[in-house]
């Protein structure tokens, strides 16, 4: 008599059978999510103009001089931008400094990071005849320019005007007054260029601080901070 084998306490299905391929579900699934969550993080980064620009050089029957100029400037416009939403201050300069370096009106501007802001100092000459709180025909094309990227974002704005310690004229009775004026007006051009949120605006009045020269006390600034406005 052939002895027989006791029954196993494990028991596998046979990988001929529907239940022995039931584990590639499972695994196909995991490899679909672990894709998403790669896909979701390269998504997420911020692309680097001259990676970018070494990578599409790469591509066959790309052109060199449209690759130098064209694609990086496309990466940080204000149509990439998730209007509506506060945009990461880092990103947002740079979209900014591709509006700046795409547009000789821009090329006076100053942009800058102080403490936990993004600061962009615009000359009072570029916008302003002398004494006055009208936009120049300079100053409405600028103010346009810088208008078409915040027009798409949530980040809280502040408008800062700055006087030097010069005579603010007849009209003005303190400096002060003049540069109030000016960031209003500033701030008005900004509403019309599309940015609807709550905007605050602030005037300094002689303010030459330190080795500031004139021309650099006399700006408007634009803040721009990390979190959203009111709408």
């Amino acid at each position: 008599m052939t002895p027989t084998r006791p029954p196993s306490p494990f028991s596998f299905a046979s990988p001929a059978s529907p239940s022995g391929k039931a584990w590639l579900v499972t695994f196909s699934d995991l490899i679909c999510l672990l894709l998403t969550f790669f896909v979701m993080l390269y998504a997420m980064s911020e692309p680097d103009p001259a990676r970018y620009k070494a990578l599409a050089a790469g591509v066959p029957g790309a052109d060199p001089a449209q690759v130098g100029e064209q694609r990086p400037e496309a990466a940080f416009s204000a149509a990439s931008l998730d209007r509506g939403k506060a945009i990461e201050l880092g990103y947002l300069g740079r979209v900014f400094e591709s509006q700046m370096a795409a547009n000789p009106e821009l090329a006076a501007m100053r942009i800058a990071r102080i403490d936990g802001t993004l600061v962009l100092s615009m000359p009072s000459d570029l916008l302003f005849a002398p004494g006055d709180a009208a936009l120049s025909g300079g100053g409405r094309r600028i103010l346009f320019l810088m208008g078409g990227v915040a027009a798409n974002i949530g980040n809280a704005l502040d408008v800062v005007g700055h006087a030097d310690a010069s005579p603010s004229g007849p009209r003005w009775t303190s400096n002060w007054e003049l540069s109030l004026a000016r960031a209003q007006t500033v701030a008005d051009a900004l509403r019309q260029a599309g940015y609807l949120r709550d905007i605050t605006i602030r005037g300094h009045g002689d303010g030459q601080a330190g080795g500031q020269v004139r021309a650099e006390a006399r700006r408007v600034d634009l803040v721009v901070r990390e979190h959203g406005g009111a709408s």
